[in-house]
């Protein structure tokens, strides 16, 4: 008896991702430093350059489709608990938020307990519709519970990926995919009342990563954040053993004054700082220009420009 071979089935080819219909573009400033305001109080409206300007020579690295124009402003760290801004700072942005008419948000770090109550004070002075950027699950928590007028989104810090500029190829970092499309994480963001994602662009990352992403996404540039510990290496400078390099110490706010810039002859890593407790690397020409072909495809829909 002939037996019938068994036919190869033919692959399934992955289809692709369409993009999405672009729209217009949103445009954020975050500033850290609340000093920093004192620039901005004399605008009677922002324009691009405004919040282009004070990148300085790392302006370059962004690229902005020709109608970008202001809708935010943010205020706040995403990595210290000591550089919440204060009640006075946060008023005097709020009221240059709606002589703009730009939509202001606070941005918030990891909390520990005690900074929930300072926060909650500070979250009672936003305006309805204003934005927190959350970047601890129990602070957006406290949000969805107590503050529903305001709009939670997800910051960088909770949308987790590789980032590391020592990569020596694409390989490495495609071995270790984002988690941002998984059906937990989404339906944490959702039970939290969470409707948007801040992202990075990480090294060797490419347009599409963006791609099927169910939800608003922001990228900050031109500086992405490697990662972030409890340990400030420039405040812990002046103080002697064993306080050194330890956590727990008072903070003088050394970071906004001084920023370290570190670099390896001979490679091809990203540019890299240090500001506090966090390691930053700074956008290549590359990644440029693949955020700004996110934005064409409509897979980026706001930019928010920062410094390191």
């Amino acid at each position: 008896m002939t037996s019938t071979p068994t036919p190869t089935p033919t692959p399934t080819p992955t289809p692709s991702i369409p993009p999405k219909p672009p729209g217009p573009i949103e445009l954020g400033f975050a500033l850290v430093d609340e000093r920093e305001l004192a620039v901005f109080a004399h605008h009677e409206r922002v324009t691009r350059d405004d919040y282009l300007d004070p990148l300085g020579d790392a302006r370059q690295y962004v690229t902005l489709p020709d109608d970008a124009e202001p809708t935010h402003f943010f205020l706040g760290s995403e990595f210290c608990e000591h550089l919440l801004p204060s009640l006075e700072a946060i008023d005097r942005a709020v009221a240059l938020c709606e002589r703009w008419g730009v939509t202001f948000g606070l941005v918030t770090p990891i909390a520990c307990d005690s900074l929930f109550e300072p926060l909650r004070t500070a979250l009672a002075r936003l305006p309805a519709g204003g934005e927190v950027t959350v970047n601890d699950w129990g602070v957006a928590r406290v949000v969805q519970r107590e503050f529903p007028d305001l709009r939670p989104v997800a910051g960088r810090l909770l949308g987790k990926m590789l980032k590391d500029p020592r990569l020596p190829s694409a390989t490495w970092a495609r071995m270790y995919p984002n988690g941002l499309r998984a059906g937990p994480f989404r339906e944490i963001l959702d039970n939290l009342g969470i409707g948007r994602l801040e992202l990075d662009f990480p090294p060797f990352g490419a347009a599409d990563m963006y791609a099927g992403i169910d939800f608003p996404v922001g990228v900050r540039a031109p500086y992405g954040y490697i990662a972030k510990g409890r340990i400030c290496k420039l405040g812990s400078l002046a103080l002697d053993v064993p306080e050194k390099f330890s956590p727990g110490h008072q903070c003088r706010r050394e970071c906004l004054g001084f920023s370290e810039v570190g670099a390896r002859p001979g490679t091809r890593e990203l540019q890299t700082s240090q500001r506090g407790n966090t390691m930053y690397y700074r956008h290549a020409p590359g990644m440029t220009a693949a955020i700004a072909e996110a934005v064409a495809n409509g897979w980026v829909s706001r930019i928010v420009l920062s410094g390191a």
